[in-house]
């Protein structure tokens, strides 16, 4: 009997981001390859930008939220303020991060990525990253 089995590097960033889920409270975390193969066809979030295990480059990850055009106003309100937090804490700009991820919480409470990303942030303040973070988060299980 044959055995058959898929392999690779998109199967190997499938695998991670499934299983990162659970970390990030979210149900449905896609590549950028997927995000331009959907097109305009659905509502995504940039999540964080991940380095998988067995990868040398990092990878950009979002959540597919809906359909294009059907978010309400507190679903496009939290993911434009989780977007601000992104790009606070890419910066190292920690206060600024908590501040807009309060904001997303607000707009949208329970949202697994805000939640995720503050606890981050918590533990960046206390031990900060190396001067040459590029503010890629490594997921090695």
């Amino acid at each position: 009997m044959m055995s058959y089995t898929v392999m690779g590097d998109v199967v190997n960033l499938a695998s991670r981001l499934e299983g990162a889920n659970k970390e990030y409270g979210t149900r449905n975390l896609v590549s950028e390859r997927t995000v331009a193969a959907a097109g305009d066809t659905v509502e995504v979030r940039e999540i964080d930008r991940v380095m998988v295990a067995g990868h040398t480059h990092s990878e950009v990850i979002f959540e597919i939220l809906g359909r294009k055009g059907e978010l309400t106003p507190q679903q496009l309100t939290s993911r434009d303020r989780y977007l601000e937090a992104l790009a606070a804490y890419r910066e190292q700009r920690w206060d600024d991060a908590l501040r807009a991820l309060d904001a997303a919480l607000e707009a949208g409470p329970g949202d697994g990525a805000s939640i995720a990303l503050l606890k981050r942030i918590g533990n960046l303040k206390a031990s900060p990253p190396p001067q040459n973070w590029d503010g890629s988060w490594h997921i090695e299980k």
